[in-house]
């Protein structure tokens, strides 16, 4: 399980665009909070000198995916997200690269994938369509589907209509499909109207959104060929999608092995390999820290603030007395206790008082100062591992 090294947090958002988040960031890592279905998705954008270097994303129950920034942007275009910046210094960074250098190790689809977008947004204002978009569709067959996959039969033609609202806009696409091969697509936003290749791209990136709605729709030849006379540039090339839509597979799957992945990539020109720590670490241009900075480092990730010593204080004091009331006897406890950390070890040392119950000023029944210490010693065990206590016990 990847832990991730705190840094200090110095701003938290809503949204914002990602290229100023990282040049104000400068260097530590962007925190990306989305709750959905009752489960804690996180994603981090780490940054060194302005510059995304790496890629983590975790749904904390049974995935975590490293160097893959697809997750991770995912959850920066949903509207209810938290965006959490924290600043690090050079050599927590290094601790994070040294720790998890997998994550460090930016996957090449990515980085293909990522300038192919560059490059879209970069020309995208030339290429959108001052047009009026009309996709004349009948009763859908099914709406707000989650797996239209399912719809695609062999020589039938499907439509689906994809649509969602994001950071105040909407969006809405169109791919037509005979079989299970996307032959058309149109796309359209506050910017305008997108055909063709350019539209399935960004259809695509809708379909990654779980928000997004889709409704499917039966087709036919004869509405196609009249489709394809008003708008021709709807037209996609077969080969390409396949090849893409097999790549997408793969990425998707959580299990799919580095050899699964080369088969795949193996097909437009790409060889994936995995490396070794060691060859991790020296593509990073890192080599093995000695022991002492490690420990140097790490006692300064886990030691715990002032703020977590006090929060622990009062727990631990609030179960104390919790505990130690309902041994038979006890009318009243008064912990006071100091919790302090050094070398990797708590301390707690203090006082508990424990006051006997009494009728007409007369001890009901005794106590004894071992139950009181076991009760005490089950405490701090629960909240702490490593520790040594000096708790004075005294009986009244």
């Amino acid at each position: 399980m990847i832990k991730v090294v705190e840094g200090e947090l110095i701003k938290t958002l809503t949204d914002g665009k990602l290229e100023d988040i990282v040049t104000e960031l400068g260097t530590g890592y962007i925190l990306i909070l989305l709750k959905d279905n009752n489960k804690l998705h996180e994603g981090c954008i780490f940054v060194e000198d302005g510059e995304i270097v790496g890629y983590f994303y975790t749904d904390n129950e049974s995935t975590e995916i490293c160097g893959n920034a697809e997750k991770v942007l995912e959850l920066l275009n949903h509207e209810n997200k938290i965006i959490e910046l924290y600043r690090y210094d050079k050599d927590k960074l290094n601790l994070m690269k040294w720790l998890y250098p997998e994550i460090f190790v930016i996957k090449k689809t990515e980085k293909r994938e990522s300038k192919e977008e560059k490059k879209t947004e970069e020309s995208g204002e030339e290429k959108y369509l001052n047009i009026k978009l009309n996709i004349p569709l009948d009763v859908p067959i099914a709406v707000n589907v989650k797996d239209f996959e399912a719809y695609l039969n062999d020589n039938k033609y499907i439509v689906i209509n994809v649509y969602r609202k994001i950071s105040g806009m909407f969006e809405n696409g169109y791919i037509i499909y005979k079989g299970k091969t996307p032959i058309a697509a149109a796309y359209e936003c506050n910017y305008g109207v997108l055909l063709g290749e350019d539209a399935y791209k960004k259809i695509e990136q809708m379909l990654n959104d779980e928000n997004t709605v889709i409704d499917v729709y039966e087709y036919d030849e004869k509405k196609l060929n009249v489709l394809l006379d008003v708008y021709p540039e709807m037209k996609i090339e077969d080969e390409k999608k396949e090849i893409k839509k097999e790549i997408d597979r793969v990425d998707r799957t959580d299990s799919v092995s580095i050899s699964e992945t080369n088969d795949v990539l193996g097909k437009v020109g790409e060889e994936e390999v995995e490396l070794s720590r060691e060859e991790l670490l020296k593509k990073l241009g890192l080599t093995e820290p000695d022991e002492e900075w490690v420990e140097t480092i790490l006692e300064d990730f886990i030691r715990p603030s002032d703020e977590e010593l006090q929060e622990l204080k009062k727990k631990i004091e609030r179960e104390i007395i919790e505990n130690v009331k309902n041994i038979d006897g006890v009318d009243d406890v008064k912990p006071d206790i100091n919790v302090k950390w050094e070398n990797g070890r708590y301390f707690i040392f203090g006082d508990v008082n424990v006051k006997r119950k009494r009728i007409l000023g007369i001890i009901k029944k005794d106590v004894e100062p071992s139950i009181v210490k076991f009760e005490i010693d089950k405490v701090i065990k629960k909240n702490i591992s490593k520790y040594t206590s000096r708790i004075s016990i005294n009986i009244e």
